[in-house]
């Protein structure tokens, strides 16, 4: 049997729902089903979860399999990487709903010319409301786990996802960093939309999820000093925020990039939270 085209990357932690509903969102792709796969990771083991996905009788070809435990994001990509046949990687959480066109605009944008894709995201609140995001001039930080391709053979060539973060967040815009530096370009896909099923993170003020990506990104910018100022944990960002949060310095960031104040604030205690290196205590 030929490979298809693309192939879908989901990881999922007990959420059998969310999956059922992702299969009938692939189910009605206006890209034929022989031109793509969905590749599914049960991260931390199967609670009967494939058995349901693999009853709906899908029109694509489906591959589920399952961690012994519960293992980062980074590492579950890999994993799932390691098992498509495509020759384009999709990757969506399984809180997002690909659009039914959603598919072919990003197998048509790769035809174009490989590149690293990324689509519009359309958070949805619980209470029916929708922040859309649509992108525009995209770079590697904007690559995200929710609505983006890219070519299997620049994924691979640069190694996938750092399996050293764990936690939420960073992973995506470490590879996009690395995908950049290997010479894939950067488009932006706004006719690609995914319905991401809960609010943006950094708009609902989500502090667990800030203090993780801040902690991250801290991280990322250890590896690689280049990216600090556009994470925001560049020393001298780190040094003003500290000095200026007082002073309402979180209201005015979140009225300039859509974060709010309580996400910023988390953000900043993360990135502060990353223990220096020896040689820095002892420095």
């Amino acid at each position: 049997m030929a490979c298809p085209y693309i192939s879908v990357l989901t990881v999922s932690t007990g959420r059998r729902e969310l999956l059922l509903r992702k299969a009938e969102a692939l189910a009605v792709q206006s890209l034929p089903p022989e031109r793509f796969e969905w590749v599914v990771c049960l991260n931390g083991g199967d609670d009967g979860t494939a058995s349901a996905l693999q009853a709906l009788g899908l029109p694509f070809s489906l591959r589920v399999f399952d961690t012994d435990r519960v293992v980062s994001a980074g590492v579950a990509r890999n994993a799932c990487a390691q098992r498509t046949c495509g020759s384009v990687l999709l990757f969506s959480d399984d809180d997002c709903l690909p659009g039914a066109g959603d598919l072919a605009a990003h197998v048509a944008e790769q035809e174009r010319g490989l590149c690293a894709a990324v689509g519009a995201i359309h958070f949805q609140g619980a209470d029916g409301s929708v922040n859309a995001w649509r992108p525009d001039r995209v770079g590697f930080w904007n690559l995200n786990g929710a609505n983006s391709s890219v070519p299997g053979v620049a994924f691979r060539a640069v190694g996938g996802f750092d399996e050293g973060l764990s936690g939420y967040g960073g992973e995506d815009v470490e590879l996009g960093y690395r995908l950049a530096a290997y010479g894939l370009p950067f488009r932006a896909l706004p006719s690609a939309v995914a319905r991401h099923l809960g609010p943006d993170p950094r708009a609902a003020g989500d502090r667990a999820k800030a203090r993780s990506a801040g902690l991250n990104a801290a991280r990322v910018g250890r590896r690689h000093p280049q990216v600090r100022w556009r994470l925001g944990v560049h020393p001298l960002q780190l040094g003003l925020k500290r000095l200026l949060f007082p002073l309402g310095l979180a209201s005015w960031l979140e009225r300039l990039g859509g974060a709010s104040a309580a996400y910023e604030r988390a953000y900043l205690e993360g990135a502060l939270s990353l223990p220096p290196r020896p040689s820095e205590e002892t420095a």
